[in-house]
């Protein structure tokens, strides 16, 4: 894996990862979907853009949570035939974790990361969630102070 500028690292299974780059999307809409229009969102991005919930400042090396729902407005569906097959943590630009969903009906389409950053400064948190029918979305930035 390559070292992410974001100085973020997480702990998984035991080990220690470090920042990746972007996926490209998958799927049949192999494009990353944003929010058009927050004020008036269509019904696939109410259920497809993914919310960022993290605080709004951290101290350098403390570890916090990080959740993601699929669905910034209504939650995804997760049925056998229609669900989040995985939803991806960016910090900076950079890929730092992964949740894998390998069936539908039996997991959430939400995710909760826990990491910690160490370059003090201004963190720029996204999740990128695809869809197995509605394709790759992404989430509106959210930023965090950390602290040194």
């Amino acid at each position: 894996m390559k070292a992410g500028a974001a100085g973020a690292f997480l702990l998984i299974a035991g080990g220690v990862a470090k920042a990746d780059s972007y996926d490209k999307p998958v799927g049949k809409n192999a494009k990353i979907h944003t929010l058009v229009n927050r004020d008036n969102p269509s019904t696939l991005e109410k259920k497809h853009v993914p919310l960022v919930k993290a605080p709004k400042a951290v101290k350098k090396g403390q570890w916090f949570q990080v959740k993601v729902n699929v669905g910034f407005m209504i939650e995804h569906p997760s049925t056998p035939d229609h669900w989040i097959d995985r939803v991806e943590l960016h910090i900076d630009g950079k890929k730092v974790s992964e949740a894998v969903n390998m069936a539908g009906g039996i997991t959430s389409s939400n995710s909760c990361f826990e990491i910690r950053l160490h370059k003090p400064g201004d963190a720029k948190i996204e999740a990128v969630a695809n869809c197995n029918l509605h394709g790759t979305w992404l989430s509106e930035p959210v930023h965090i102070k950390v602290e040194g």
